[in-house]
């Protein structure tokens, strides 16, 4: 099933209302439901409230899960995880290209086509990111950048490489954290920030009682940049990963 018009549309429709929206008040916005929520934050005076009136529940359900496993849309964690555009998402709604997804669950995948990379590849598979025997853009995109880890390869560097922003490179690497994938990242915040800042920065996330990067900036937004503690803040977390797997 060809997919780019409506995720375009979940895409645009999420730009024009410029808030992050929890799963289900998403569904409930592109099909035109009414609800308590969608008269209170005023999204049934949207432009594109309804607009995808025409297909029920489970067709709006399949393309925010082929929307966030393209990599074009992601979870903000201190926000119950409500949906936003990444910067791939809002470049795709720019300038799309095909996207192919089942027309249902049942999807035979063949082993011999599709690359063995470790956890990353096998994730893809669960959440139905093998696309007709083929790996998602998102996959293929961290899978680049383990491997550009692995050879300590500067993530400017490999933003430079790829086309993309730091931002979108930090973003990567803020998901595979949340897939509890572990990566050493070390050799490049030693670099850019040293080991005395990375050590402070790692102290305040070990003590703090939330990572949230909203009280990050608050208590170190004159000192630090927003990119700065956000690599402090994913070197905190695989710390944490790294410890749990060696327990």
């Amino acid at each position: 099933m060809e997919a780019k018009e409506p995720i375009v549309k979940l895409i645009k429709a999420l730009l024009e209302i410029d808030i992050p929206l929890q799963r289900q008040l998403l569904i409930d916005y592109m099909m035109g439901r009414r609800s308590r929520q969608i008269e209170e934050y005023g999204l049934s005076e949207k432009e594109s409230f309804g607009i995808g009136e025409t297909h029920d529940e489970d067709f709006w359900s399949m393309i925010i899960d082929a929307a966030y496993e393209g990599g074009f849309l992601k979870q903000m964690v201190t926000k119950n995880n409500a949906l936003t555009p990444t910067s791939a998402g809002k470049k795709f709604a720019k300038k799309p290209s095909s996207v192919q997804i089942p027309d249902d669950e049942s999807i035979n995948e063949s082993e011999s086509d599709v690359p063995e990379i470790d956890s990353i590849l096998e994730q893809a598979q669960r959440d139905r990111a093998i696309i007709g025997h083929s790996v998602s853009p998102l996959a293929k995109q961290q899978i680049k950048l383990i491997t550009a880890v692995d050879r300590h390869i500067a993530l400017e560097d490999f933003a430079e490489s790829e086309g993309l922003g730091l931002d979108e490179v930090l973003e990567d690497l803020e998901m595979l954290a949340e897939q509890k994938r572990h990566l050493d990242i070390t050799y490049f915040t030693d670099e850019v920030l040293g080991a005395d800042c990375m050590n402070e920065l790692l102290d305040y996330f070990e003590n703090a009682k939330t990572d949230n990067m909203v009280e990050a900036m608050r208590e170190y937004g004159d000192t630090y940049k927003e990119e700065e503690l956000r690599l402090a803040r994913i070197v905190f977390r695989m710390n944490k990963i790294g410890s749990y797997a060696n327990t």
